[in-house]
């Protein structure tokens, strides 16, 4: 039998605490757990769900049957792999997305972007799909790199658990830690590589597809 509990671990307001102060609305960001409605924030406009479909098919999301729910696959369906082989570490993999899964990345933006009102981004663990999310918003938004970092590696404290599960389930302990790594730098590597190739992330931005109206809206 499945239970509920109304605390979901990996809860946060994207980009810190003071971020968002004074926007029209605020983005959350989220782990996905089966737990009862009342632990999102209350009237949501949209709710992003970057997970596959097997995944959602797997643990429907608890907000599924609202009329905010989108689901908005990170992974390209028409990419036969997540990420290239030799992309081991996870600056590499998630540099590896920016280009494989800009569909996805520009899809789930656009979405933020035509909500009209608060809006939870989510994934499985809250941590790597929307970590990149949430670095790409968090800086087009002015945070300093020490805030990216800090923002991603936040979710080291609401993962504890699940991680400690993963790990004891884990049939390959190695590949298992490198994926439980959360530190600041593997997203300011990947926020300092998004601006040397593309000069900022709002130039990655209209290089997936973004407009600028779009952009200005985020």
């Amino acid at each position: 039998m499945t239970t509920t509990s109304n605390t979901l671990t990996n809860l946060r307001e994207v980009g810190g605490p003071g971020l968002q102060h004074g926007r029209r609305r605020t983005v959350y960001r989220a782990n996905t757990d089966p737990v009862a409605p009342a632990a999102y924030p209350a009237g949501l406009a949209a709710v992003v769900d970057l997970r596959r479909v097997d995944e959602t098919d797997a643990v429907p999301h608890p907000l599924a049957a609202t009329p905010a729910y989108r689901s908005v696959p990170l992974f390209d369906p028409a990419s036969a792999i997540e990420s290239a082989a030799e992309a081991v570490h996870l600056e590499d993999q998630y540099t590896d997305w920016l280009d494989r899964h800009r569909s996805g990345i520009a899809a789930a933006l656009r979405t933020i972007a035509t909500a009209d009102g608060d809006v939870l981004v989510c994934c499985a663990a809250g941590k790597d799909r929307t970590g990149i999310v949430s670095a790409l918003l968090a800086r087009h938004w002015g945070a300093d790199l020490d805030a990216v970092g800090a923002d991603y590696a936040a979710s080291a404290a609401g993962l504890v658990e699940r991680f400690a599960a993963e790990r004891a389930a884990s049939t390959d302990p190695v590949a298992t830690a490198i994926g439980h790594r959360c530190v600041p730098e593997i997203m300011t590597t990947v926020v300092e590589r998004v601006e040397r190739r593309w000069g900022s992330v709002d130039g990655y931005l209209r290089s997936i597809g973004l407009r600028d109206e779009e952009i200005a809206v985020l």
